[in-house]
């Protein structure tokens, strides 16, 4: 070996040059970043970065293959664009959202470029008005909202979702099917808001800090074979004959709060 290429080899060693076309290939390896509007037919697949808000026009769809990771790299700073719901790092669809993880290949959403102190690192996914979507075996964590629908039903099945402040919130006439999800360690659990009528069915609500299943006054879901444990409140609703009797209450600081008039305790 020539003594140049012996040089060259022991820098290489030590991570102190590249050779020309090196450079090139560590750039195409780079994930595809992803941030603004967007229209038409959008996949993501392997690695991809949300290095800022993603928005999903109305009449666009996004598609997230499974065994997909999502880096999400939060928010620096407050932004004042009307256009998003949040401050924080979110992804908005007004169009269609079609997540497509399995059980033995789900879509993960990872935190990037923060300190685990900051509880919440993100806004998390907001359906806002959009078009028939599905949700299926991703792990969200550390979001406001992990799944927000607001005047959207879609199909949310077998996710983990994990320290965030809410898991899902249907509101304003949403009515999606939540079927066997995992919700752990966060604020809140499910929450009905302003005639929002969703069907809960076999998901695991545990060790949340407030409610893991709250029902606002205007709201009648359907619950089905729950399990509703380790809680400060279990379930917490105005309508008494709301049948919940196939919900597995247990170990809660409080298993069933009654809000309102006809209740024990005025609560919101």
């Amino acid at each position: 070996m020539s003594s140049y290429w012996k040089i060259i080899t022991i820098l290489l060693v030590m991570n102190l040059v590249v050779i020309p076309g090196f450079a090139a290939l560590q750039a195409a390896d780079a994930p595809p970043e992803y941030s603004g509007a967007y229209s038409g037919h959008l996949v993501w697949s392997g690695t991809v970065t949300m290095s800022g808000d993603v928005l999903v026009l109305e009449g666009g769809t996004l598609t997230i293959l499974a065994g997909t990771r999502v880096n999400v790299v939060p928010a620096q700073g407050t932004k004042i664009d009307p256009e998003y719901l949040s401050s924080q790092t979110e992804l908005l669809v007004r169009g269609a959202l079609d997540v497509q993880g399995t059980p033995v290949a789900p879509v993960r959403f990872v935190i990037m470029a923060t300190s685990e102190n900051e509880a919440i690192a993100w806004s998390g996914i907001t359906l806002d008005n959009a078009a028939a979507s599905r949700i299926h075996n991703a792990q969200l964590e550390r979001a406001d909202i992990a799944i927000r629908c607001v005047r959207s039903s879609p199909e949310i099945r077998g996710n983990r979702i994990s320290r965030c402040r809410y898991g899902i919130v249907a509101q304003q006439q949403s009515h999606p099917e939540i079927l066997a999800n995992i919700l752990r360690d966060g604020e809140g659990g499910i929450f009905c808001w302003r005639e929002s009528n969703p069907y809960l069915l076999d998901n695991l609500i545990v060790d949340h800090d407030e409610e893991a299943v709250f029902i606002d006054a205007g709201s009648r879901p359907r619950l089905h074979r729950n399990t509703i444990s380790g809680n400060a409140i279990g379930l917490a609703l105005y309508h008494r004959d709301l049948s919940f009797d196939s919900v597995s209450l247990t170990d809660n600081v409080e298993n069933v709060r009654w809000l309102g008039r006809q209740g024990q305790a005025g609560h919101r």
